[in-house]
């Protein structure tokens, strides 16, 4: 006796809008995924750049002492007379840079065939701990994360939108994807699988787990990188941030002012002394993270000093003062560096941030850590959404096929 084979009942159609979503965000994912695991993944290691500095290269770390540091002019003529007895040539200061304690100071100097030089120098004892005249390993190691992070390491004019473009690509996957995420009906069911990994899992789900869930839980964050790190490539999308931020049109930043070249004779014989003495009663030393004082090469230039705070990463919240080659009179710069950040509207502060934020250094080690992981599944999503995709269009023909197989046999 023949009976009918009860059919199984069909799945409820998706919506064109959950179609076209689902669509946007297979093919602009399989489009820019490896760009986005570079970035990501590179932008990751480069969070941690100060911290391999200043471990793997010893020069930059003196013990603490209970004591003052010595006045720039007492470091830079020590510095300067082991220079000139080494080269036996003229040397130009260019700048004497200050940290905390604990930390040498660097003196800058031009050599001949423009060459350069950088001397460390316990800022207790003026002894001189290293002549530094090429980029540490650390460094060049790190100059490359960062040429892969900016430009996917081609020339900047094709590698910079290049990333700009996949980054904006990258917020488009990421919303399409908090979409697909969002379950049509709430059950508990539904909840294990968007809420939880199930570790115990077979591969294949543990990997949807891993893109699924933790694609949510970061995806604030994620995002947040993201949107700061295009502000440096498309010049459109930060006035855009900044208009939204401050209701505020963005004016071009103002090139820093000139010195009076008509004044040919210095009032002042120890000028770095002078301005290092004027930040450190400006300002509470105990706070200040690192202190750069640029020396004029030309009539025309000024002596630029940036006072940072904190650890002496920080940008946001730094202090950039110029004054005169010879009067060292403070001159005026009309740019939005040029105000203190305390003085800034709400909506002002937050866009002084950007860097501090795209970087994780905002508030210090937790948000180096947020950041660092954030950039690790972000670099993760692309690997894993390939996965998912290969194992859908090719893996259930594999199971099929063998399948077939075995019933011939």
């Amino acid at each position: 006796m023949l009976t009918d084979k009860p059919k199984s009942p069909s799945k409820p159609r998706k919506s064109t809008f959950r179609r076209v979503v689902e669509w946007l965000h297979l093919w602009l994912g399989l489009s820019s995924g490896v760009i986005v695991f570079v970035v990501c993944l590179t932008g990751g290691i480069w969070v941690w750049r100060h911290e391999v500095w200043y471990f793997t290269e010893k020069y930059q770390r003196v013990p603490v002492q209970e004591k003052s540091f010595l006045a720039p002019s007492v470091l830079i003529a020590k510095s300067g007379n082991y220079l000139r007895a080494k080269e036996h040539a003229e040397i130009t200061l260019q700048g004497i840079t200050y940290g905390r304690a604990g930390r040498s100071v660097m003196c800058s100097y031009g050599l001949p065939g423009e060459k350069s030089s950088e001397i460390y120098v316990n800022p207790y004892t003026a002894e001189i701990i290293k002549d530094k005249r090429a980029s540490a390993a650390s460094e060049n190691f790190f100059i490359f994360i960062r040429a892969g992070h900016r430009f996917f390491w081609l020339s900047r004019n094709i590698g910079s939108p290049l990333v700009g473009a996949a980054c904006i690509v990258f917020l488009v996957i990421l919303i399409t994807g908090l979409i697909w995420w969002y379950p049509k009906k709430w059950t508990n069911k539904t909840r294990e699988k968007s809420f939880r990994i199930k570790w115990d899992a077979k591969w294949k789900r543990l990997n949807i787990d891993l893109h699924n869930v933790l694609g949510f839980y970061s995806f604030i964050f994620v995002i947040l990188l993201t949107v700061t790190g295009i502000v440096f490539t498309f010049e459109w999308f930060e006035k855009g941030i900044y208009s939204g931020l401050t209701w505020k049109e963005k004016t071009a930043y103002e090139k820093p002012p000139l010195s009076d070249t008509t004044i040919t004779q210095i009032k002042y014989q120890q000028p770095v002394d002078l301005l290092w003495s004027r930040m450190n009663t400006a300002y509470d030393r105990q706070k200040i993270g690192s202190l750069w004082i640029s020396v004029p090469e030309k009539a025309e230039e000024p002596y630029r000093v940036s006072v940072n705070f904190g650890d002496g990463t920080l940008l946001y919240n730094s202090r950039i003062h110029y004054y005169d080659g010879k009067t060292l009179k403070k001159l005026h710069w009309r740019s939005d560096r040029a105000v203190d950040y305390e003085k800034l509207s709400v909506g002002e502060k937050i866009f002084r941030m950007n860097f501090d934020i795209h970087t994780g250094q905002i508030l210090g080690l937790p948000t180096k850590i947020l950041a660092f992981i954030a950039c690790i599944i972000g670099a993760s999503l692309p690997v894993t959404g390939v996965i998912i995709w290969y194992n859908r269009k090719w893996g259930k023909k594999k199971k099929k096929k063998s399948g077939l197989e075995q019933s011939m046999e």
